[in-house]
């Protein structure tokens, strides 16, 4: 980007591409999304991610069906205060024209969301095909809100095991699969988020850890995932936020993973847990500590 080799605008078309090629249905279905499933061997599809943030001319242009819709209660989506992911990189390239500077330490960083975190732009459902008089949050989980200020591009939210039980399939999304092997399990409730990561739809994405669910999806999915202590990431925003859940980065490696971790990380009064990581976090970025010397 510094160097104008790409423009960010560019860098999400190529990331939509890859999710045209590949997140498509990877199961048979004979009676729909909710039917019996049998696998396909080597489908060359996954279905990680359940809806796109585009707004509905640029959706149909890049012909995604309207399920993939950012909102399925407002169709006219015209909103100038909710910015679709191409408009929000179309701003941050004329930024880094105007500055000579990236907007943050995150800028160009194309991110899936688990669906059990509130987006104020993007359905948040976790998962249910439910009916909803607006399907839209009012406002971003706290650690969405840093990942945007910080320069990411929120571009999906993921598919996830509904309402985060075990599994890998929901009403909304239906089932998504392991793309080192389709007939294999993906992971936990945050397998959408991982398997996306996997097969380079995004540059990285949010999971879910209540049991193993950000762990085992990272391990099954050959990727890093981080599952915070508790009272260092906040949970404001999250469906069913139990006493054992928390937010974490899935990436491809150590260091972008320490990168989000170092802007989701700290105290938000919203979440009163995370008052206990005040004055017991680390001196340096995590970031300072993702060497390959070290890890």
């Amino acid at each position: 980007l510094l160097k104008k080799e790409i423009t960010t605008a560019r860098l999400v078309e190529l990331y939509l591409a890859r999710i045209k090629a590949y997140n498509g249905t990877c199961v048979s279905e004979p009676e729909g999304i909710l039917g019996p499933v049998s696998t396909i061997a080597r489908a060359g599809q996954i279905n990680a991610l359940s809806t796109l943030n585009l707004r509905p001319a640029a959706r149909a242009k890049w012909g995604f069906d309207a399920r993939k819709s950012r909102s399925l209660t407002d169709d006219a989506d015209t909103a100038a205060s909710m910015p679709d992911a191409l408009e929000t990189a179309a701003a941050q390239d004329r930024e880094l024209a105007r500055t000579g500077r990236l907007v943050g330490p995150l800028h160009g960083m194309v991110m899936a969301i688990k669906d059990q975190y509130d987006t104020f732009d993007m359905r948040t459902t976790s998962g249910a095909d439910a009916q909803y008089a607006n399907d839209r949050p009012p406002d971003d989980a706290t650690f969405v809100r840093r990942l945007r200020d910080a320069g990411a591009i929120i571009l999906a939210k993921a598919n996830l095991a509904e309402y985060a039980v075990d599994g890998a399939r929901s009403s909304f999304g239906g089932t998504f699969c392991n793309p080192y092997d389709t007939e294999r399990e993906p992971g936990m409730s945050s397998a959408g988020s991982a398997t996306a990561v996997a097969a380079n739809l995004v540059t990285c994405a949010i999971g879910e850890e209540t049991g193993v669910s950000i762990r085992w999806p990272a391990a099954v999915n050959s990727l890093v995932g981080l599952a915070p202590t508790q009272e260092l990431v906040s949970r404001d925003g999250m469906m069913g936020a139990g006493l054992n859940m928390r937010p974490g980065p899935i990436c491809r490696n150590v260091q972008d993973a320490a990168r989000i971790l170092d802007v989701i990380a700290g105290y938000d009064p919203k979440d009163e847990m995370t008052a206990l990581a005040v004055g017991r976090t680390l001196p340096k970025p995590y970031a300072a500590f993702a060497s390959a010397q070290r890890l």
